[in-house]
């Protein structure tokens, strides 16, 4: 499994629906701070095989994340 890394919840709900848009199922989960770089504390894992259509729906729709990584 992959996570996208983000901010806040805020911005973990809205790549939720875009990725629902985009028929990619995703689950929100709460992050520990050294599992990111920058400490973020919210993040939308996803199956690593979809990684492209997840990097293009989030750049398509405006979504700031930090980074992917990898569970």
């Amino acid at each position: 499994m992959c996570v996208v890394a983000l901010k806040s919840m805020t911005y973990a709900i809205k790549a939720k629906k875009v990725f629902d848009r985009y028929l990619i199922y995703t689950e929100i989960i709460k992050l520990e701070p050294h599992m990111t770089k920058k400490g973020c504390n919210y993040g939308v894992k996803f199956e690593c095989i979809n990684i492209n259509a997840v990097e293009d729906a989030l750049k398509n729709n405006s979504v700031k994340y930090t980074e992917i990584i990898n569970l």
